[in-house]
């Protein structure tokens, strides 16, 4: 494969020679490969790698992870079979479950700390492991 450099260059030895028999000896390519980044050149413009065009294709469009945002933001508690049912998704739970997780969303509630909660503290409990916390030492029975 040839970077976007020599792509270049082989384009213009074309242009100067228009001989693909020469130019492919040059470059040490195929013939085939000159008259294919000529024709892409002719058609496009460039002959640069299109990497935006190689691997997976997404399942879900922009439109429909835009859906799922607005629809979590409508219903919090919303579950993933819900979403598919409701948007009619005809993707896996697993694509869901991932899109939810990059858009920013978790599935647990935030728990509080002790410290951040509002409730009022059991008053027997208090005073019950006040002494233990205060240093006083209770003597076990059979130990001295």
């Amino acid at each position: 494969m040839l970077h976007n450099e020599a792509r270049k260059l082989l384009i213009e030895a074309w242009n100067r020679t228009h001989n693909a028999k020469e130019v492919a000896e040059c470059f040490g390519v195929n013939t085939s490969t000159v008259y294919r980044l000529v024709k892409r050149m002719r058609e496009t413009g460039s002959v640069e790698t299109r990497t935006s065009l190689r691997g997976r294709k997404p399942s879900l469009s922009r439109k429909d992870i835009q859906n799922i945002d607005c629809l979590i933001q409508q219903q919090p508690d919303i579950t993933i079979n819900e979403i598919i049912d409701t948007l009619q998704l005809h993707v896996s739970d697993e694509t869901v479950r991932k899109t939810i997780l990059k858009l920013g969303y978790v599935y647990k509630k935030k728990s509080l700390h002790a410290s951040e909660q509002e409730r009022p503290r059991c008053t027997a409990k208090t005073e019950k492991l006040g002494a233990a916390y205060t240093g006083e030492r209770r003597k076990q029975p059979g130990i001295s």
